[in-house]
Order: structure tokens, then sequence, then C-alpha cells
């Protein structure tokens, strides 16, 4: 009980620092509640330069909410708002991440979209918005320490799943599967890492010079695969999973409870029926 305690302070520490990542100080001060609201929708918030992207995410909000309510069973826990940014600057110094690279970051109870998300790729940007939303949705039923217990696979998954694709969309299905079949396939361990759920780890490069990026949408659409052969395989078993990690239950024993088998019987499951559709 006492090393399990341990454990779970130092995980809550480390979770808390290094997912602040540019830090909960830089958030701090640049609070996207405290930026203009939109009249139509107060929880879409915007830079002044920003009024036209925070409508057109406006128009997609309620859509977006139920869409993730529905996959996820239950509403909302608590509000939150969603900030458009046309300023890479500011974005970084508001998402938490200290970067502008990211299409979109939640942070607790905001939601901070990318300059790069209206500018190059507007396309992207109704699915990208359901997969924060996703986030969101369990920031908004768990503490911090929870949160950061479920394994990043899943939580990334889950938001891929339920966006159709978002945050993948550069690599298919069909490239996903193929890469698994060749046996580069992302890890799907039954519990966080030690620093808990701070990114997801692409499979390794197959070219040297291969764009980074390209990999961690590789990486985010398998972990989309994993998750919705799951949903598929046992839907009440996975609204149970759902239902009990939004209360709070540990991931290992909610995921087993839920499916009758762990995540690495699943797993095996999961690739022998890829494996199966590419031959």
């Amino acid at each position: 009980m006492r090393k399990r305690l341990v454990a779970r302070i130092a995980l809550a520490g480390c979770a808390a620092l290094l997912a602040a990542g540019y830090g909960p100080v830089s958030v701090a001060l640049h609070d996207p509640h405290d930026l203009p609201a939109l009249a139509q929708d107060a929880r879409v918030h915007y830079e002044a330069n920003a009024k036209g992207y925070a409508e057109a995410v406006a128009k997609l909000l309620p859509a977006a909410t139920a869409r993730v309510e529905a996959a996820q069973g239950r509403p909302f826990g608590r509000p939150f708002v969603v900030a458009a940014y046309l300023d890479e600057d500011a974005y970084a110094l508001a998402n938490g991440l200290g970067s502008s690279k990211a299409r979109g970051v939640t942070y607790f109870d905001r939601v901070a979209m990318s300059p790069t998300l209206w500018r190059e790729e507007p396309e992207y940007l109704e699915a990208d918005l359901v997969h924060e939303l996703s986030h969101e949705h369990l920031w908004g039923h768990l503490s911090a320490v929870d949160y950061f217990q479920i394994p990043v696979w899943f939580v990334e998954g889950l938001a891929v799943t339920v966006s159709n694709g978002g945050g993948a969309q550069r690599v298919s299905i069909e490239e996903a599967e193929r890469e698994i079949v060749a046996g580069h396939a992302i890890d799907t361990p039954d519990e966080a890492y030690f620093f808990g759920n701070l990114g997801l780890n692409p499979p390794p490069p197959r070219l040297e010079d291969e764009d980074p990026r390209l990999r961690m949408h590789m990486a985010y659409r398998q972990a989309g695969l994993f998750v919705s052969f799951l949903r598929a395989q046992n839907r009440q078993g996975f609204k149970s999973l759902l239902d009990r990690l939004t209360t709070g239950e540990r991931f290992k024993p909610a995921f087993e409870a839920s499916f009758g088998a762990g995540v690495t019987a699943m797993r095996e499951g999961f690739l022998r029926a890829v494996a199966a559709s590419a031959s």
C-alpha cells in the first residue's frame, strides 16, 4: 500500500510538471478565458484577429460535443472553453506545451486550436476539434492523477476513433495495417509509463529521412485501429471500460473486468485480425 501511494505521488508530480510542458505559470499568464468570447457561444474565445476562425469553431461545436458525449457515454463533466489562435507565439504560450507544432492541445478545462488549422489545414478542423474534445471529456471527469494513469495509446486511440481519424489524417488505414503486418506496431502497455500520459511513441521510421510528423500520424492511426477493434469486438465491454475509467478506476483492472481478458490477449487478437485482412 505504501509503495503504491509513493508511486502515485511520484507519477502525479511528474505528470503535473511534464505534461504542462511550458508550464502552468505560462498557461496562467495566458489564460484563454481572458480572451474575448463569442456572443453566439461564450464557450468559444479568440484573439482579436481570429474572430472568423472562432465563428467557424462555434458552428462545429454543438455537433462535435454531441458526438463525443454519444461515443463516450455521458455528458461533459464540467464547463470548458475552446480558444482560436492565429498568432503562433500566443498559441504556444497558452497551450501548455510551449510549442505551436500541435494542431490542437487540451489542457484541463481549455482546448486551444492552432493557427495551422485555419490557415493551412482547414479541412482538418472538424475532426481535430472532436479529437480534442474527446480528451476534454476525459479531463472533465477525472483528476490529473487518474487521467495520466490511462495509457496514452488508449487516450489517443479513443480520440482518433471518436473523431473518425482526427490526428491521423496523413496515414490511411491500409498504410497503418501494412506497417503492423511488417512488425512496426506501437506499444500498447496495460499501464501508463512512469512519466504518465505525455506522448505516444511512434514506431521506428522506415526511411532515414522520413517526416517525423508522418510517423506520429502513423502512431495515432494504429492506436485508433486498436481502440476501434476493441469497440467492435465487445461494445458492451467497451462501454463498461469507459464507465469505469470516468469514475476513476485504474485502467488495467477496469480493462480486464470489462473484456474478460487483458490488453495482451486482446492485442494478439487485433494483430491476427489485421494480418488476416491484409492477406
